[in-house]
């Protein structure tokens, strides 16, 4: 076991910064495919909190050479299990050499009792939910005005469901005035949508019931 710092200077390495409230510290991420992983991390409501480059392990590949390998994230959920997640492009996994490592991976993580999982571009970059994922994390920390939430949340009690388009018609408010103050109020949890299912302006708002 071995562990990687991210936090050392490197002149050949570019390390992308993650501010994340769930985990009250900054993600060090490696690449950028890494860095839209964390907006699915950080918004998931399975996941209680997630750290990049975990400790690592030292495996033996197909030519019974010892490597060592740090997997991207550690993730612990809700229920009380965890994993550990590799981030890689799509195209990597069709590598015949890709795959037999990655194979010999698995099973020096099952030897120890732990599952490791492969997560693809095309999970991560899907739309429009990396998109919306990105536009809450923009607004997390917008103060916004009091009165326009409340305001929100009298409309949304009233008629339940309403979709960020209509509800700024009906405000008499310009939609890129009233994104912000959502975003944040989602994020907040104050708010409920399906972020997977459709771009911000025309998801279905629901206050959020105790």
């Amino acid at each position: 076991m071995y562990n990687r710092n991210l936090r050392k200077p490197s002149p050949v390495k570019n390390v992308y910064k993650f501010a994340s409230r769930k985990n009250h510290s900054t993600i060090m991420c490696e690449s950028s495919l890494e860095f839209d992983a964390c907006f699915h991390l950080e918004y998931s409501d399975k996941v209680v909190n997630f750290a990049s480059q975990p400790t690592g392990i030292e495996y033996f590949d197909n030519a019974n050479k010892k490597r060592r390998y740090t997997p991207d994230f550690s993730v612990s959920y809700q229920d009380g299990t965890s994993n550990l997640i590799e981030v890689k492009p799509a195209k990597k996994l069709l590598s015949p050499d890709f795959q037999n490592d990655f194979s010999q991976k698995l099973n020096a993580y099952k030897e120890i009792g732990e599952t490791l999982i492969l997560v693809t571009e095309n999970q991560i970059r899907s739309e429009p939910t990396l998109t919306n994922y990105k536009i809450l994390h923009r607004y997390a920390s917008f103060l916004g005005d009091s009165e326009l939430q409340a305001e929100i949340k009298k409309r949304l009690h009233e008629t339940k469901n309403l979709s960020v388009a209509r509800l700024a018609s009906l405000l008499n408010l310009e939609e890129q005035n009233l994104i912000p103050v959502c975003a944040m109020m989602l994020a907040k949890g104050y708010l409920t949508a399906d972020l997977q299912a459709s771009k911000f302006t025309e998801l279905t708002l629901t206050p959020f019931e105790d």
